[in-house]
């Protein structure tokens, strides 16, 4: 079987919230036994390899950047440090030791330290108070290459903050972009016949610049795709102005925080094979605003370990679709299908947990829902239902639910859906006649997203253990939900750019004090505005199958 293998990179803080939480999935998850059915490839997003003694490492092929001081607990090694597979490649002398006060662990790593990964991943957890930084509950360790510090700004520094999307372009062309670049080229050259790259970013600072710096070389040094996720964090500690100098300070760094994403999403329309902004804010342009809803999931906006869990179910139901076993399609054919018109961006979606009752029947369910049967997590976005292209993956409602045995189908014979001989042949049914004008490609997996600690205890009681709905309150914690996710593509996406385009055109370039100090001039400015104007035109009402 074909690795098939995709390099992960994460910049900034709230990815990484982000990403703790995927790779947890993915190494919890895992089936070290032999005894369950494993549908995922693996070998995709991981890599193997060798300590120094010997020992067999499986570390996520990944490279994440965050700012000085926002590692803790987690050493820059990554936690293997003696995992390298040719000791002679190691210069020592550029090695640089520093000592640093060790910060306390909760008491989820405290028990990975001494009881073990497999006790740390069965007891339930409050972490919400002890959660600093995403590498408070991050379960797995990381290959030495994987961590990158940006040394010339610090973690939650007021006085000289990473915030300016220009800044990041600076970092990139120093020593830090020479090291990121080589670390790129040395997993790449470790894989057999790579898909590609899966690159998240937080939009709103200078990670934008950063992301968009590495993107832009990565495209002259590989032909490979690159899917982006540029993210907007769920909440904004200046978004609760209590006076009227915090009010002016907030609006301030709002309008910072607006032409940052402004740069990231005109860069990406240049540069990337395929763009999908997350936010779990219903506005995320200027306020990421008013928390999505999830029905049977209570999570607070402001505790991002609550809201990056969210994101990471998304990312990884919806990267099933180029890492099943059975599935031979590729992040290429992901891009290419999504992308035509030279429209690069699309939205996503989510319904988690897939809100069917423990007594019911798919053909049921679908039968009878009347609202969306999934939540935008793309800002400023409300998914249409008629004239466009959706990849749609539904993870977690056995066969057993998809319809009642002959002899008790009573009503449902009389359905079309009642013909359908498995959950994907339904989904793509109700999908036909509930979006006119529009092409759906269904990827149905039997595993349900498994919700192992340190995942948050986000959802109601009144989901049974496997997350379905239950008629009173459950007795069990739910342990895993079935969940549905979408990548769309259509017309509806011009009323997203158009609002981005009006509110960045508010900002005035003479209040951009910051970004003018940085070199960006009122033209550049005034044509960065010009040629998004220009890709929203790709999502005028053109569109044909």
């Amino acid at each position: 079987m074909s690795k098939r293998e995709i390099l992960t990179i994460q910049f900034g803080h709230y990815s990484n919230y982000i990403g703790s939480h995927f790779w947890n999935i993915q190494e919890l998850g895992f089936d070290y036994t032999g005894s369950s059915k494993t549908e995922c490839n693996h070998d995709i997003l991981y890599r193997e390899g060798q300590t120094a003694t010997g020992e067999t490492t499986y570390t996520p092929r990944l490279l994440l950047c965050d700012l000085k001081g926002s590692l803790k607990t987690l050493p820059a090694s990554g936690g293997l440090p003696d995992e390298f597979e040719n000791v002679e490649d190691i210069t020592w002398e550029s090695i640089e030791k520093i000592e640093e006060p060790v910060a306390p662990k909760n008491e989820f790593l405290e028990d990975i330290d001494s009881a073990g990964p497999s006790v740390a991943g069965s007891k339930q957890y409050r972490l919400e108070e002890s959660v600093n930084t995403w590498t408070d509950y991050l379960y797995p360790r990381l290959h030495p290459r994987t961590v990158n510090v940006v040394k010339e700004y610090s973690h939650g520094d007021d006085k000289a903050p990473f915030d300016l999307f220009h800044l990041g372009r600076p970092v990139w062309k120093s020593e830090f972009g020479e090291d990121f670049s080589d670390n790129i080229r040395k997993y790449v050259e470790e894989c057999d016949s790579i898909q590609g790259f899966q690159i998240n970013f937080d939009c709103t600072d200078g990670f934008s610049g950063l992301a968009l710096a590495c993107i832009e070389d990565m495209v002259d040094d590989y032909t490979k795709p690159i899917l982006c996720h540029p993210i907007i964090a769920s909440h904004y500690p200046d978004n609760s102005p209590q006076t009227q100098e915090q009010r002016d300070v907030s609006n301030l760094k709002d309008s910072i925080r607006i032409v940052n994403i402004l740069f990231s999403i005109e860069g990406l329309s240049q540069h990337s094979s395929l763009f999908v902004p997350l936010c779990t804010g219903e506005k995320g342009w200027r306020k990421p605003g008013s928390p999505r809803l999830f029905e049977h999931v209570t999570y607070n906006p402001k505790n991002y370990y609550h809201s990056s869990a969210l994101l990471a179910s998304a990312l990884d139901t919806l990267s099933q679709k180029y890492r099943h076993k059975s599935n031979t399609y590729t992040l290429s054919d992901m891009c290419a299908d999504m992308t035509g018109y030279g429209r690069k961006m699309a939205a996503a979606s989510m319904g988690i947990p897939f809100t069917m009752n423990e007594s019911e029947y798919l053909i049921d369910y679908l039968n009878r829902t009347t609202k969306p049967i999934y939540t935008p997590i793309t800002p400023s976005c409300k998914i249409a239902t008629d004239k466009m292209f959706q990849l749609i993956t539904v993870r977690g409602i056995p066969e057993t639910y998809l319809k009642a045995p002959l002899q008790n189908a009573k009503e449902q014979m009389n359905l079309p859906a009642y013909r359908c001989r498995d959950v994907q042949e339904m989904m793509e049914l109700y999908f036909q006649a509930n979006n006119f004008l529009s092409a759906t490609n269904v990827t149905v997996c039997d595993k349900p997203l498994e919700l192992k600690s340190p995942y948050p205890n986000i959802f109601s009681e009144k989901l049974n253990k496997n997350g379905f709905v239950t008629n009173g309150v459950s007795v069990d914690r739910i342990q895993s939900c079935p969940v549905i996710v979408g990548y769309h593509n259509g017309n509806f996406l011009t009323d997203m750019l158009e609002k981005l385009h009006r509110e960045v055109s508010r900002v005035k370039f003479a209040k951009l004090h910051k970004f003018g100090e940085e070199g960006l001039e009122a033209s550049e400015y005034q044509e960065t505005l010009d040629r998004l104007a220009e890709f929203k035109d790709n999502y005028e009402d053109n569109f044909e199958l």
